[in-house]
């Protein structure tokens, strides 16, 4: 796993300077480790459009991303298949890649949704994904669950929110 991540804070300028805004849903792409790799960012400001909790928890989350991805590590292991705990070596040395960080400011349940992934060869060419949502609020996760299709996952949790 990288523990060197390149994420900056953010601030309510470099929102408006950077980001795409749709209906309430700012989105951009941040890059966030020396080879740019990067996920897609949504912050969420519901019917108030008021940006400074989601930047709150924004950089909340960056400060203690690796103590995230280290405990969504954690569980990954603990859902491999028979199949996948074969490869166990290989899977434990493949990064965790994020994917979606999701920032919500009128959610009850959770504040942030993070999906990452890990991506393996399956068989020959063919490759397979090992998608993890993370739910987390107040800085603590509250749920982690397996999903095996992270697009499929996206665009129900997100895209449609967009329309």
């Amino acid at each position: 796993m990288n523990t060197s991540h390149k994420l900056q804070a953010l601030s309510i300028e470099k929102i408006k300077r950077d980001f795409i805004l749709i209906n309430s849903i700012y989105f951009s792409e941040i890059i966030y480790d020396e080879n740019n790799q990067f996920f897609d960012l949504y912050l969420k400001t519901g019917a108030n459009g008021n940006l400074s909790p989601q930047i709150k928890i924004y950089n909340e989350l960056i400060e203690n991303l690796n103590k995230y991805l280290t405990k969504i590590n954690t569980y990954i292991k603990s859902t491999y298949t028979n199949s996948e705990k074969k490869k166990a070596a290989e899977l434990n040395e493949k990064k965790l890649k994020i994917s979606v960080v999701e920032i919500s400011g009128d959610n009850y349940s959770f504040d942030t949704v993070l999906i990452c992934e890990k991506e393996y060869k399956y068989f020959r060419i063919f490759k397979k994904s090992i998608a993890i949502r993370t739910e987390i609020k107040n800085g603590r996760i509250i749920s982690m669950e397996r999903k095996s299709n992270m697009l499929k996952e996206n665009k129900k949790n997100i895209l449609p929110q967009r329309m």
